[in-house]
């Protein structure tokens, strides 16, 4: 009954929904027009981002604390639903789904919208000094990660607003067109479901996104 309500606040309907099982990587499922599985809405392969073409089609990741990265391309007709926590940042889960997005869709990421939903903020998510390891082992500049990671009570913080946004500007979109939401979950738990609050008994917040009609490409005036 919760998905049906969630979806009909998009203006869809529960059959027209498609989900993952996140497994905090960078595993991108496609689903092509006109390619739905039988029954799309009981399936969830393992991945951490879905990207589709399929208009009316509703993309949904669950988080608690991880960002959910919402993608829209209103001319080609294609989004991206998106999880990214550390270990997803690290691996690049945001720019490979644009990548995917271009390569199967046509996407040209100077049209996309992007939006980055409530997740631990860059004050509240505290880690070990092996994440920093971790990024700088990935291949990252260490000039980024130096940004992404703060120490200003002496430990390492990940800004994983940053870290994804820079991403998708790395990725091509522009920066004017990527919507960080600011508010941490952590530091709100009455309002949003933290698993670093909670634990187990965390709940999950949906991140849904309905892939959109692509726009007629324009005419040309008769010359």
């Amino acid at each position: 009954e919760s998905w049906s309500t969630a979806v009909e606040s998009v203006g869809v309907t529960s059959d027209c929904l498609m989900r993952v099982k996140q497994v905090h990587g960078n595993v991108v499922r496609i689903l092509k027009r006109g390619e739905l599985p039988v029954a799309a809405s009981e399936q969830k392969p393992d991945g951490d981002a879905i990207v589709s073409n399929q208009p009316g089609l509703a993309l949904a990741v669950m988080v608690a604390d991880c960002v959910p990265i919402l993608v829209v391309d209103p001319v080609a007709g294609a989004a991206a639903a998106i999880h990214a926590g550390w270990r997803g940042t690290c691996a690049r889960i945001a720019s490979t789904a644009i990548e995917i997005m271009q390569r199967e869709f046509g996407s040209d990421p100077a049209n996309l919208l992007a939006a980055l939903g409530p997740s631990a903020g860059p004050d509240d998510y505290e880690v070990g000094e092996s994440l920093v390891d971790a990024f700088l082992d990935a291949g990252h500049q260490r000039s980024d990660v130096d940004r992404w990671f703060t120490r200003a009570s002496g430990k390492p913080h990940l800004d994983l607003w940053s870290a994804n946004r820079d991403q998708l500007v790395g990725a091509g979109l522009r920066r004017s067109q990527i919507h960080v939401c600011g508010l941490s979950t952590v530091s709100n738990p009455g309002v949003f479901d933290s698993y670093r609050v909670a634990g187990e008994r965390a709940g999950r917040m949906a991140g849904i996104v309905v892939v959109p009609s692509s726009k007629p490409a324009r005419s040309r005036p008769p010359t």
